[in-house]
């Protein structure tokens, strides 16, 4: 403990004196020799990106702003800490690009410069927030500020990233349709284990797999989607929680999960599941995915493209299945999961601090984001190297050079990829390379799902701003509710016994306040959905 304690002080300490100076340049001064004012700008950024000083398309920052940049690059894998520690001290950067979200404005929202009053001051995003209102929905607090700016990439994204994938190759050589049912898809899974189908001779077949899920809750890639079955819209949000028609509930005490639970055990109990779904790391599950010399192994998995789960040798023999029922004469109508508004809409891309020096200088610097040049090369590259600008608005997204790296490592070296902030706007044009369009055909095999799917009402909504209580509110009361139900979950899956245990697990999350966060998060949505309403936001449209 006392190791950890001066490991958090050392943190804090090296924020301080790295951003004590917020609001002038690293020697303590506003401005350089020649007059220009200095910001510190601090970016949060993937490991694969070059410094953002070498990022040629950061010169017309420069330029647009008037001003002199001392960027800070922090890797994603270390900002977590350093996060915590920069909020504890008060103290952060005059621009932090992707570091802070609207999870951290209810209780921190003062180290902030509210932006509302300066829009006059930023037309690109004031052209935006009135193009693409719901832009300004995620980007208002509680009490009515704007304290950040947002990524939207609306004509770009998906609506979901769990996609689900099966081995169209398998099938056919087993002469099996693809599921459409669980009890189909068991009778699948079991063929795969037991009928040679990638042909190698072996009993190395792994018919189901996914991303574990780990002790915080569940994320993205896992089993918990198959919920959508029962009507229930998965978010990529708050444990447990959804919305329909209007009402927050949880699935975690639902009849539905429960099913959901005995029916993964069921799967378990035939080695239907990888032995590792519950203990391998994000590394070792994508690696399982690729198979072993160019042959498949896992026969269903969730990933976001099969490309970027099974590589490009194996991505062929896959195809996407819609939702499945969980049974054949069921009533209730499938949905899917859905996090596109967290993918097309990023709450609080950039921020400035309250404290900066130089405000009109950062005014002017982030606001460049938002101009169409600017999205498309903090996007996806300088133009020249990573993008051709074919005219006004007109733009192609080049492929990597050759034998030098990835689609995917390409479009982060030179750029900030969807961690840019920007707006890529239904005027600007696009092409782009087939890496980039792969997402396109995968996420519409899901429309008849989503036309089940209200967008006003049946969904929780990715960056919901909370006050400070709700926020501590609820931060205390998960920590039992994640444990319980968490704890449960991988137990339950592996060894059985949900059906006995059942009543008093959904006691213990009683216990521990599960309907106090229910309360809270539907408070927290009908503030939201009121300001949805107030600026006349439908996305049903």
């Amino acid at each position: 403990m006392a190791n950890k304690s001066r490991a958090w002080k050392a943190a804090v300490m090296a924020v301080v004196a790295l951003t004590a100076v917020a609001g002038c340049g690293a020697n303590g001064q506003s401005a350089t020799k020649d007059g220009k004012p200095v910001i510190t700008v601090q970016v949060v950024k993937d490991a694969r990106a070059v410094k953002m000083s070498e990022m040629e398309w950061t010169k017309d920052l420069e330029k647009a702003c008037g001003c002199a940049i001392e960027w800070q690059d922090v890797a994603a894998s270390s900002w977590d800490q350093q996060k915590q520690a920069s909020l504890a001290a008060g103290e952060v950067a005059d621009v932090t690009i992707g570091g802070f979200g609207s999870g951290d404005m209810g209780e921190y929202g003062s180290l902030f410069l509210d932006l509302k009053p300066e829009l006059g001051s930023m037309p690109n995003v004031s052209k935006m927030f009135k193009t693409e209102p719901y832009s300004q929905v995620i980007s208002t607090t509680t009490d009515g500020k704007i304290l950040g700016t947002p990524s939207v990439a609306r004509p770009v994204t998906a609506r979901t990233s769990n996609h689900m994938f099966i081995n169209k190759a398998w099938l056919d050589k087993l002469g099996l349709q693809p599921p459409t049912t669980w009890g189909e898809l068991e009778t699948v899974l079991e063929a795969f284990k037991t009928r040679d189908p990638n042909g190698n001779g072996k009993a190395d077949e792994i018919p189901m797999d996914f991303n574990a899920p780990g002790t915080g809750g569940f994320g993205l890639f896992q089993p918990n989607v198959l919920l959508a079955s029962a009507g229930i819209t998965v978010p990529n949000g708050p444990l447990g929680m959804y919305v329909k028609d209007g009402q927050v509930r949880n699935y975690l005490t639902e009849p539905a999960y429960r099913d959901l639970i005995a029916y993964l055990h069921r799967l378990w109990s035939k080695g239907l599941i990888s032995s590792e779904a519950f203990t391998h790391d994000w590394s070792q599950y994508t690696a399982a995915s690729k198979g072993h010399d160019k042959t498949a192994i896992v026969g269903f998995t969730w990933m976001w493209t099969p490309s970027d789960i099974f590589g490009p040798d194996l991505a062929d023999q896959y195809i996407t299945l819609p939702s499945l029922k969980q049974t054949a004469d069921q009533t209730v109508k499938p949905v899917w999961a859905y996090n596109g508004d967290d993918l097309a809409y990023q709450a609080d891309r950039a921020v400035i601090s309250a404290k900066t020096r130089n405000k009109e200088a950062a005014l002017k610097f982030v606001d460049a984001f938002y101009s169409p040049d600017m999205t498309v090369q903090s996007r996806f590259g300088a133009f020249g190297t990573a993008v051709e600008k074919l005219g006004e608005n007109s733009y192609k997204v080049l492929d990597p050079p050759e034998n030098s790296f990835t689609p995917a490592d390409w479009m982060f070296h030179g750029s900030l990829a969807d961690g840019a902030p920007g707006w890529v706007s239904d005027d600007i044009k696009l092409e782009t390379p087939a890496a980039h369009n792969e997402v396109g055909p995968v996420d519409a095999v899901y429309d008849n799902d989503y036309k089940n799917v209200d967008f006003n009402k049946d969904v929780l909504y990715a960056n919901m701003p909370m006050t400070s209580e709700q926020t501590r509110q609820m931060n205390a009361n998960n920590t039992g509710i994640t444990q319980g139900a968490m704890s449960k979950f991988a137990q339950w899956v592996t060894k059985g016994g949900v059906e006995n245990e059942w009543d008093d697990y959904v006691a213990n999350l009683k216990r521990n306040k599960l309907d106090d966060n229910i309360r809270i998060e539907q408070e927290v949505y009908d503030s939201f959905r009121k300001n949805m309403d107030s600026i006349w936001v439908n996305l049903n449209n």
